[in-house]
Parts: C-alpha cells; structure tokens; sequence
C-alpha cells in the first residue's frame, strides 16, 4: 500500500521555537527556520521572509498589516549618540560562553570607547548569539538588525542594554519542523501606514488620521 503525504510535510524545514522575555515587549514567542522569523507578541506578530527580508507586521485583532524592507526598518532604529571622538567596537568578554535552554551561545559587548584612553568606555550592548543551530547566515544578520545588535555573530538570545533593561532573554528553545506558511502575512488585512498604527490604531476610530496625529499638541495649549 501507498502513502501519500501532504504537501506540507514535504514543504517544512528544521528550525526553533523560542520563548522569550523582554521588559520592552512582555512575552515573545519566535520562530526561526531557513524559511524565515516570525515574532509573536499577543495580537501583534512580524513575519520576516527570503529572499527579499520584507518585514511584516500585523495586527490580528484589528486586522491591520503594515510592511516595509529590512533597510527601511534599520533606518528607524534610534541611532546611538556616540561621543564626539569616540569609536565602537564589539568584543568578547567573560564568561565567554552561556548557555540558554541548552543552546550554547557566546558572549559579546557592543560598547563606545576613547581610542585616547580604551579603559573609558560605556557599554551599549551585552548580548548572547549562537551561531550554530542551523540556520542561514542572512537570517541571523536580520535577527540582529531586528535586535538592535550588530549583525554577524549569529542568533541573539540575551540581550541587555546599558542600564540592564533585559530587551530580550531566552528562557526555552525548543527544535521543531516549521511550515514556511507560519511567515507570512495573512490575507484580506487592511494596509496602514506605519508599524505604530498597526499597534495602536482601532477599526473605525480616525479613519483619516495617523496614529501620530493623535499625539499632536492640542492647538492654544
């Protein structure tokens, strides 16, 4: 007798599901395959897919969907004042190594520095990559991106940020077979203008206004 599998069997990939924790965004489930990233994070979920790493947000509650390219999002994320004359860098510190959910993933400082005196420096970013669990090489440089790290060393798992505000803490990974279908947007949303708006924005309240609108000053005060 002949068995014949669903397309999808054949259509899924190696990849992970992860829970993590972020003092910014609460709970975030992400999902990564050579297919793609997708964050969950209540009603709101991003898709990120190859080959054109088209960045997706939308909302399943209100049904609103905003997307734009990876270069266009690396362009909103808030620059980094650097002192006048100080450099960057990234480097390795201890411990070298942590592990999360028993990922081994190494360990990386993104500071700010005086090339005139290299003790004094301030520290930006302290994060965690992994860099071997199967995944392309460009998935990961879009992770960090999306992380605000510097691309290049794999995976993000911990990140936190110069006043240990933890942006992003891998509590469980867990590898599974993924249907790239998980990635993309679903049909019949209604395009907005912005990522906020697809965050804030209700069905039917302001219909001609941006969300931004809404926090404009109230004239005469």
């Amino acid at each position: 007798m002949t068995y014949f599998l669903p397309l999808e069997t054949f259509a899924a990939k190696p990849g992970w599901i992860l829970r993590q924790n972020s003092q910014t965004y609460g709970f975030v489930k992400t999902i990564v395959s050579p297919d793609g990233i997708r964050l969950d994070m209540g009603d709101m979920k991003v898709g990120i897919r190859p080959p054109d790493w088209r960045v997706t947000f939308w909302n399943q509650r209100t049904k609103f969907m905003f997307d734009e390219s990876i270069e266009e999002f690396k362009a909103r994320v808030p620059k980094k004042n650097i002192q006048k004359g100080w450099k960057t860098k990234v480097e390795t510190v201890k411990p070298l190594e942590e592990t999360y959910s028993g990922i081994k993933a190494k360990h990386y400082r993104w500071v700010e520095y005086d090339p005139n005196n290299p003790k004094n420096f301030f520290t930006l970013y302290d994060y965690a990559c992994a860099d071997n669990i199967g995944l392309p090489k460009r998935l990961m440089e879009v992770a960090s991106i999306c992380c605000y790290v510097p691309a290049g060393k794999g995976l993000p798992l911990r990140v936190t940020g110069s006043r240990q505000v933890v942006y992003l803490y891998t509590t469980l990974a867990s590898k599974t077979m993924v249907d790239p279908e998980i990635f993309k947007a679903p049909k019949g949303y209604t395009r907005v203008k912005s990522e906020m708006e697809v965050l804030m924005k209700e069905p039917g309240l302001a219909k001609e206004q941006e969300v931004s609108d809404l926090f404009k000053a109230i004239p005469g005060k």
